[in-house]
């Protein structure tokens, strides 16, 4: 794993049509797992019509996306480092991972 990760931030709340502008791209360092943690790679990040509804800030059955973090979506990844004993290195996992290379999974 690199040092760094690279995360698409939902930057604001769109209006009309969703576009670039409503996100941003940030890079941070490789989070590094505590006890019972595991850090999963993404291999596939889903995109569904489900968070067109998380980018308003309007109530409904699920919160909506905060502004400045991670999207959040169906995924599938590869443990790359792993504080769990459940889950090894290597281990492919699916889950609700962040739109980043790298997810912290707790």
């Amino acid at each position: 794993m690199s040092e760094t990760i690279r995360e698409i931030i939902l930057a604001s709340r769109p209006e009309g049509w969703v576009g670039e502008e409503n996100f941003e791209l940030r890079e941070s360092a490789a989070p590094e797992p505590a006890a019972d943690d595991v850090v999963v790679e993404a291999l596939y990040l889903s995109v569904d019509p489900y968070m067109r509804g998380r980018m308003r800030d309007a109530k409904s059955y699920v919160p909506p996306f905060p502004l400045g973090e991670p999207v959040v979506g169906g995924g599938v990844g590869r443990v790359v480092a792993s504080r769990n004993a459940t889950y090894r290195e290597g281990d492919v996992v699916q889950g609700m991972l962040g739109w980043a290379d790298h997810t912290l999974v707790l």
